[in-house]
This record gives C-alpha cells, sequence and structure tokens, in this order.
C-alpha cells in the first residue's frame, strides 16, 4: 500500500543505479509519532526540511548520513516532519565518503562526513522549488562526486570484490583475493563494519521484507525455501530480531495509510534494484 500524502518512492536516474537504490520524499503529518526502520545493508543520505527527529533520544542533523545499522531503529517525530533522501547501494557509502568506512550504527551530519563543499549542495536543496528539484540536487551530487577521475568506481569495485570472495560462492577457492579466511574477515570487517556472515543475514533480512511486501498473500513457507532460510521458524527468528516485531505484523502494519513501518513499503519497491548481483544476499547457509 502506498500513500503519497506520506511517503513517496521516486526511481533513479540510469546512470546512478550503481550507486543509488532510491530517491524518497517523505510528508508525515503531526499524529505519526515514529518511523521505524529495520536492520538494513544500505544508508541514507536525508535532507530535512520541516520537523524535528530524534533517535535514541538524540536530535538527527537535519542534514544527516544514515549507516547501514545492525538492529531495528525507531525514529521519534516531533510535529509534521518533511524530508527527502537518497538510499545508497550498500558498496557506495563507503565508495562515496571515506570517513563511512567501517561505520554502522551511525548518524553522521553530512557537513561533517562531506565538508565545506556539503554547505553548496544543502542550499541548493533547501532552495529548489519542489520534492523533484530536490532530489535532482541530491542526484547531482552524487553524480559529480564519481565522476572522473574521481577513485570512488575503484572503492566501490573494491568494496564489490570484497562481497563477493566473503559469499558462499567463492567459500570452496583457495585463498580468495589472496587473502587467508581470517584475513578476508578482517578486510571486510574493516570496510563494512559488519562480518561477513552478519552482512549476509541482514541483507537475506531485507530481500525477505521486500518480497513479503511485493506479494503479501503468498505462502509463508515458500518465502522462507526462496529466501534460504532452513526453514519458517529460523525467518520468524530473524524477522522479530531484526526488524523488531514478526512478519504478519509488519505486512498488517503497512496496509495502514498512517503506519510508522513506512518505510518497509519504500524497501519493496527498491526490489529490483536490491537483488542485483551487486548486493545479492547469498542463499541456504
Amino acid at each position: 500500500m502506498q500513500n503519497p500524502a506520506m511517503q513517496r518512492y521516486v526511481p533513479v536516474p540510469p546512470d546512478l543505479q550503481p550507486w543509488l537504490m532510491a530517491g524518497v520524499v517523505v510528508d508525515a503529518p503531526g499524529a505519526l509519532a515514529q518511523s521505524h526502520f529495520p536492520a538494513m545493508v544500505s544508508s541514507m543520505l536525508v535532507v530535512r526540511l520541516a520537523g524535528q527527529v530524534r533517535c535514541g533520544g538524540e536530535l538527527v542533523p537535519a542534514s544527516a548520513w544514515i549507516s547501514a545499522s545492525t538492529t531495528a531503529t525507531v525514529y521519534e517525530h516531533g510535529g509534521p516532519v518533511r524530508a527527502v533522501g537518497l538510499v545508497l547501494q550498500p558498496e557506495a557509502a563507503a565508495a562515496l565518503f571515506a570517513g563511512a568506512r567501517g561505520l554502522v550504527n551511525t548518524l553522521r551530519p553530512l557537513a561533517e562526513l562531506v565538508g565545506p563543499e556539503w554547505a553548496e549542495v544543502e542550499h541548493g536543496v533547501l532552495a529548489a522549488a519542489d520534492d523533484a528539484a530536490r532530489l535532482t540536487v541530491l542526484c547531482q551530487f552524487v553524480r559529480q562526486l564519481v565522476a572522473p577521475p574521481s577513485p570512488c568506481e575503484a572503492r566501490r569495485q573494491q568494496a564489490l570484490a570484497l562481497l563477493h570472495a566473503a559469499s558462499d560462492d567463492a567459500k570452496g577457492a583457495d585463498q580468495p583475493m589472496g587473502l587467508s579466511r581470517r584475513q578476508l574477515e578482517r578486510r571486510f570487517v574493516a570496510h563494512w563494519g559488519l562480518a561477513p556472515k552478519q552482512f549476509q543475514v541482514i541483507a537475506r533480512l531485507n530481500s525477505t521484507l521486500g518480497n513479503a511486501l511485493a506479494a503479501p498473500g503468498g505462502p509463508v513457507v515458500d518465502l522462507a525455501v526462496d529466501q534460504g532460510y532452513y526453514d519458517q521458524s529460523h525467518m520468524a527468528r530473524d524477522v522479530r530480531r531484526l526488524a523488531g516485531h514478526p512478519l504478519q505484523a509488519l505486512v498488517q502494519g503497512t496496509r495502514s495509510p498512517l503506519t510508522a513501518h513506512w518505510p518497509l513499503q519504500i524497501g519493496a519497491q527498491t526490489l529490483p534494484n536490491q537483488a542485483a548481483p551487486s548486493s545479492e544476499p547469498t542463499r541456504r547457509r
């Protein structure tokens, strides 16, 4: 269910799809007191236009990078909240911003992460005529970061190489990337901020939630098998632990026109990009 008055998924330009999963517009009324996010392997660039948001009692910066997360996260709203943002591909954050390398469960002001040049970008977003123009400003910011001779693409490929080397498909190879298993795991953690297994579990959760919302009437047992869980109970434990609620409650919650679980509605629409080879979770473990 999609409520255009509250949140809106916006496809990203084709040239930025290696970097971005989606653009997002949020217009949350004062009656919506919270936003609930599951654990995620992706991160977000967010510019808030109105209202206040707190996480763990701390005020979220008006322009913030929100990292990948290992737990469900609740954001408390102070009045109506309006914002625009970009959801980054998992491998994009550390490739775009050196200061994002190895960080999870983190909020950083974009001025701190990007540097002085962020002030001009933020001014462009705030001065834009409408939400589409605001997202265009953010997309152009990313486009300029990755334009050659930027090292961003090389760093993105390095991240993807680590992801592939740590996958089940590569476990039979002798010393993937010329590294021992322990060396690979240390390098993976240093880059991603997560152990390979932890990354795979959270990526599988994100795919599971997206598929559950995309086909809400489908058999749960089939969903578990398709997503590579041992059984339905295994999936249920992971969903409750990493999304904060049982799967059925999450699916039912997103059917309401006013729901704190609106991020799942957006996530379901990013599924085609999420399932691309660059960030596909490994199968049965």
